[in-house]
């Protein structure tokens, strides 16, 4: 799996490469052979654009923190869409660090693109587990 960064808020988030990187090479030794060699966006958004991308797409009319959106193109597997800015206040509510938790929604974002769902509790238990297996916290 190839990342491809993109940040579009340069000047309001440091992307936290490292963090992202360490999660991509552990998310390939697990998840592999359904990873291949495809390519993966990682795009940084603003709130307002968050919230652009998830009325349009979701019919939600609010920002969010992580969005995924599979690829159509053969050899990419889709982009990861996240919002530096809630995903700042929210680790703060979470007492976490701020790469660690844009590590999370880049995990969390990446199953989706894999194809898992929170859509069931059996089905959430499962994105749990790989998410924390991802982060190396189980």
């Amino acid at each position: 799996m190839e990342l491809v960064f993109t940040n579009q808020v340069p000047r309001t988030a440091r992307i936290p490469r490292a963090a992202l990187l360490r999660a991509a090479r552990r998310a390939q030794t697990l998840f592999g052979r359904e990873l291949g060699n495809r390519t993966v966006g990682v795009v940084f958004v603003s709130r307002a654009a968050s919230k652009k991308l998830n009325r349009a797409y979701r019919g939600k009319n609010k920002p969010t923190n992580v969005l995924s959106f599979p690829a159509r193109a053969p050899g990419e597997l889709g982009d990861i869409i996240i919002a530096p800015e809630i995903a700042r206040a929210e680790s703060r509510e979470q007492d976490s660090g701020f790469s660690a938790y844009v590590a999370f929604l880049f995990a969390h974002g990446l199953l989706h693109l894999l194809g898992h769902t929170h859509e069931s509790e059996r089905a959430e238990r499962i994105m749990e587990h790989s998410t924390a297996q991802i982060l190396n916290t189980k």
